[in-house]
């Protein structure tokens, strides 16, 4: 298997130096190279679909599964392409890309003046929505886990950076979060996955899975809104930003709660776009996974 730091190394040299179609095609061939040579990874995915198409009244057969996993493995090809390439965009330039879904739902959460948290998934291109909602009047902290490879860490902060996002490293994130949100600032947070201690077990497509409740508290002590934001790559190769209405927490408004309402939106964003949905590990059994995962 390709070390990491080599794969991401590669990703970026070609995004930054050829156009975005060749691009495209490289990053393709790249990733059916993972797709084949990856045989937890691919065992981790089509088992996530198996789970997800299930829930849906959906038998599929192992052929599809596989057909499922190669295209997912392709999607996030694309995905890193557009991670270092963008990064030489200027606004205008990604907002020719980019189509609004429901930018009223935002305005709506801004106006109750408690700052804003947006949650979303490794769904699409999540860390492109950030960058296009950032601007002079809207500071936006996006909450990431580190690497454990130094080298990793620096080359996606660069690039997260120059997009204008402030990056808050989950292990000082509870500080930082309620700073931003104190000042009336904006938090990006990803609620499809948990990497705490505090774990929160939910049925989530039918199977009990630990999401992230770190949204979900933060809503409940600040009282802040809650927006879920997904950005989705259209059969274009441009991009779709949907916003959902704010989940506001009222004083009596108990973490269960907030955990349902993002679980429910998580499961209908997913569950529609299972094939952008970049989860290399086994999600309902984290037993089996592997030392090698893609997602950084």
């Amino acid at each position: 298997m390709m070390d990491k730091y080599i794969c991401y190394r590669l990703a970026q040299i070609i995004s930054r130096t050829l156009p975005r179609r060749f691009a495209y095609w490289l990053g393709l061939r790249i990733a059916d190279h993972f797709y084949a040579s990856d045989h937890a990874g691919r065992r981790a995915v089509m088992s996530n679909f198996r789970q997800i198409l299930t829930v849906q009244g959906i038998t599929a057969s192992d052929k599809t599964l596989e057909q499922m996993a190669r295209k997912n493995f392709q999607y996030f090809g694309k995905y890193l392409v557009d991670f270092f390439k963008f990064a030489q965009f200027t606004p205008t330039g990604i907002q020719r890309l980019v189509s609004l879904e429901h930018i009223e739902y935002l305005e709506q959460a801004e106006a109750l003046g408690r700052g804003v948290i947006f949650i979303t998934a490794h769904l699409g291109n999540w860390e492109l929505g950030g960058a296009i909602l950032a601007s002079p009047r809207r500071r936006i902290h996006a909450v990431y886990l580190p690497h454990r490879e130094n080298k990793i860490n620096e080359l996606f902060q660069k690039h997260r950076s120059q997009r204008g996002l402030q990056c808050i490293p989950l292990g000082h994130a509870a500080r930082g979060v309620m700073e931003a949100l104190k000042h009336k600032e904006c938090v990006a947070m990803l609620a499809d996955r948990d990497f705490t201690a505090h774990h929160f077990p939910i049925l989530f497509f039918g199977k009990l899975a630990h999401l992230s409740s770190g949204p979900a508290r933060i809503a409940v002590k600040t009282q802040a809104p809650l927006v879920p934001t997904f950005i989705l790559r259209q059969p274009d190769d441009t991009f779709l930003l949907r916003l959902y209405p704010p989940i506001v927490p009222e004083p009596w408004t108990t973490v269960a709660e907030l955990q349902e309402r993002i679980r429910d939106v998580l499961e209908q964003e997913i569950g529609r776009n299972p094939l952008q949905w970049f989860m290399f590990d086994d999600f309902w059994n984290p037993g089996r996974n592997h030392e090698f995962s893609l997602t950084p």
